[in-house]
């Protein structure tokens, strides 16, 4: 039996059926984890190069000019070891920058979280940061370290202690939650979650953290905490301004008290 079959014409008013489009919502983070390991060896070489290439210069105008033969007192040298510690942060900044928005073509700040949340309202995590540094103060008094660690030998000059007091406030709060908790931590909570991110961000920054407080066991655990708070608040609120926030007012409130004992009492022999 035939039967014939009509295609009814489609009314004027009837809307046509929605076609599939393409989403064009880029995933976050737009960057891998062997972007991260690209990372690790590219500040490996970094301070590598930087490190033989200030050596040698430092060698070459000792030996050329007379009058650079200060830079044989210990105070120079940590001078040297600051202006490496800043170059180098920012040769890996320039490094992610250049990652997000060469290679990926995504916007930079975006891209790192550097968004403001309802949430999460900048001036009020300064405080926050304030009694962080507090609190670790506090508790180095009571528990003083039987070694004086490293950092205490770079803070005996005028100088070095200005700079290190400079870079700490200026360069590497920001530099270093773009690197830890604006780079790393997303593309580890993507694979393994948030409690992974936040303690994996931790420890690379205690690591980071190491030399400077080698011997003082008291003050790596102490490092450890206030890594653990930055990246804890980085997951919880989604944002990289609040941790950024925390760790400038830390930052600038441990220098600021040192700077002022230094002024009333002298720097340390």
């Amino acid at each position: 039996m035939d039967q014939s079959f009509e295609i009814q014409p489609r009314s004027k008013g009837a809307p046509h059926p929605a076609s599939p489009e393409p989403s064009t919502q880029k995933a976050s983070p737009v960057w891998s984890g062997w972007d991260v390991l690209l990372l690790f060896f590219f500040a490996g070489f970094s301070a590598l190069l930087v490190g033989s290439l200030s050596g040698a210069i430092s060698h070459l105008l000792q030996v050329k000019f007379p009058a650079f033969q200060f830079l044989r007192y210990p105070a120079s040298e940590g001078i040297f070891l600051l202006l490496f510690q800043g170059l180098l942060d920012l040769l890996i900044l320039m490094f992610i920058y250049l990652t997000i928005t060469l290679k990926y073509n995504s916007p930079f700040l975006p891209s790192i979280k550097w968004v403001q949340r309802r949430n999460a309202y900048t001036l009020a995590y300064l405080p926050v940061g304030v009694l962080l540094a507090l609190s670790v103060l506090g508790v180095s008094t009571l528990w003083p370290s039987p070694s004086k660690p490293p950092i205490e030998e770079l803070l005996k000059y005028p100088t070095t202690a200005f700079m290190f007091a400079a870079l700490g406030v200026f360069v590497a709060p920001f530099v270093e939650e773009v690197i830890f908790r604006g780079f790393i931590y997303p593309v580890v909570e993507r694979r393994y979650g948030k409690l992974s991110a936040v303690t994996a961000t931790a420890m690379l920054f205690t690591m980071v953290h190491l030399s400077q407080l080698w011997g003082s066991w008291v003050g790596i655990v102490l490092i450890l905490l206030v890594g653990l708070t930055l990246s804890t608040v980085r997951a919880v609120t989604d944002s990289l301004i609040p941790s950024f926030a925390i760790h400038l007012s830390y930052n600038a409130t441990i220098c600021l008290l040192f700077l002022i004992a230094s002024a009333v009492k002298g720097f340390p022999a």
